[in-house]
This record gives C-alpha cells, structure tokens and sequence, in this order.
C-alpha cells in the first residue's frame, strides 16, 4: 500500500494521470516523476536556446529523429533567409506534467511549460522580421518526452512539441 499522496505535487489521487505514473512506476522501479520534471526543466531551456542559435549538435542528442529534422530545416530556412535568432530566457515559471504513458514499453511524458521568453529574428541588414528585442513573452508550450523503459540509458528525446500559445506580452 502506497501513502496517499504519493504522486503529491503531479497528480492528484485517483486521476487518470495517477494512475499512469503508478503503472509506470511500477514497470520502471526507481521512477519519480520529480527526477524527470527537472530534468525536463533543463532540457526546455536548452532545446529552446540552441534552437535559437542553430545548435544542431545540441539539439542531435536532445530530440527524436523526427522532431530533429523538423528542427533542423526551420533553421536550414531561418540561415538561407540570412535570419538570426536571438533568445533570452527570462524564466520557467513552472513546468506541469500534464500526461503520462507506458506504451510498448516506452515512457511518454508530457509537460506543459510556462515560461517568459524575449525572441527576435533580424534579417541580413538587421532589421527584426518576428519577435521584438525587448518584449517579454508569455510562453506556453506542451512537450513530450519519452526513453525506452528498463534501459540503463537514462535519456530522454524529445517527441512532440506543441504550442499553448502566448497568453499576453508585457512591455
């Protein structure tokens, strides 16, 4: 018998979610879903930053093949244009998970991130195409994760992006 809030802080009891994490943790023994939603902190802020600067070696070891290709040729796009990206983190300020599966034996997890963002594409003669350089951002996006379970690998790819949208932009 597990304590009534065992998932405390990511699900709450007897939700569909709950009962995810409790199948996963049962098929993966050493899984909490603490460990991932920090490490998915992490990896957010990097995926973001290195797609901004067109960091394909980054992003290689980070992302699923398909979701690397999708990457790979928005910034193939942005340097054929002669575009820069610039991004700074302002802050995550939170991260949600917000699904959770065991298919197959792989681990699926989605997060919804809520973060601020200031992001801007210059073209060649620096003018800004998209974005602003300085508007912070609102940023809400949902991203799933998935590893294979029982594997002594213990990385995640990222498998699917979505956006939430941008709620509002503060001057």
């Amino acid at each position: 018998p597990f304590a009534t809030d065992r998932w405390k802080g990511f699900a709450t009891e007897g939700s569909p979610l709950a009962g995810h994490l409790d199948e996963i943790a049962d098929y993966e023994k050493g899984f909490h879903p603490k460990d991932f939603v920090s490490g998915a902190r992490a990896a957010y802020e990097m995926i973001v930053l290195a797609f901004a600067q067109g960091d394909r070696d980054s992003l290689k070891n980070l992302l699923s093949h398909d979701v690397f290709e999708g990457f790979s040729a928005a910034i193939a796009e942005r340097e054929k244009r002669g575009e820069v990206m610039t991004t700074t983190f302002v802050s995550l300020d939170s991260a949600e998970l917000v699904d959770a599966h065991l298919r197959d034996g792989m681990i699926q997890l989605s997060v919804k991130f809520s973060s601020k963002l200031i992001s801007a594409t210059k073209d060649s003669a620096g003018t800004v195409v998209e974005g602003a350089p300085d508007k912070i951002v609102d940023v809400i996006d949902i991203w799933t994760f998935a590893r294979q379970a029982r594997n002594p690998n213990p990385n995640w790819h990222l498998i699917a992006t979505e956006s939430a949208g941008t709620p509002d932009t503060h001057a």
